[in-house]
């Protein structure tokens, strides 16, 4: 029996600079801390607490992504989550194969260009289909520059500019996006911004 000398290649990488704007508004429902607390609870401590007078500003506020620095913003891993989902379930790529070529510089928020947003009061079902209001902000016109790094051996620019069209188109982000059956959320790459290697 001989040994096999095993020859691993230095990864390529290369990073790109795009933009995505979007091209319906943008409904986001972030996890506020008064959410994440009551979900530690059991069900016998939140029927405990008092019901106080909805506002709906501070709700809206609280469903809001923003930066450390109080930019508003989106997340960086629903961006990443809508191409993988989009090369899985569209194009037929097994997820790990995006999920490994591809890594976005933060894996936070990332800083949105848009103005304020507008307080939405939808009425959604939860639990036992039990009909309550949420108040969310929407987001009629908004854009972000997102960076990414990529195995040049797995992907080219190109491909990286398709898969993000088409994860906005298909997939989107936010609330009643398509792909949740809605039509919010959607986004393309500007081309007027191009694609710049970093």
């Amino acid at each position: 029996m001989t040994d096999t000398e095993i020859k691993i290649t230095p990864i390529r990488l290369a990073t790109i600079e795009l933009r995505i704007r979007g091209t319906a508004p943008l409904i986001q429902h972030a996890w506020s801390k008064k959410g994440r607390d009551m979900l530690r609870m059991s069900a016998a401590e939140r029927r405990k607490i008092p019901k106080t007078e909805r506002n709906p500003e501070e709700e809206a506020k609280a469903a809001t992504y923003f930066t450390s620095d109080g930019t508003y913003a989106i997340p960086a891993m629903g961006v990443k989550s809508a191409m993988i989902a989009v090369a899985h379930k569209d194009l037929g790529f097994p997820k790990t194969v995006i999920r490994k070529a591809v890594r976005f510089h933060t894996s936070e928020e990332i800083p949105m260009e848009a103005s304020d947003p507008l307080i939405r009061e939808d009425i959604v079902r939860v639990g036992n289909q039990q009909a309550d209001i949420r108040y969310r902000p929407e987001f009629r016109d908004w854009a972000a520059v997102i960076r990414i790094s990529y195995d040049t051996e797995a992907l080219n620019p190109q491909d990286l500019v398709n898969l993000v069209d088409r994860a906005g188109f298909a997939v989107g982000l936010g609330e009643w996006r398509p792909e949740r059956d809605g039509e919010f959320g959607t986004f393309e790459v500007d081309r007027e911004f191009g694609v710049k290697q970093v």
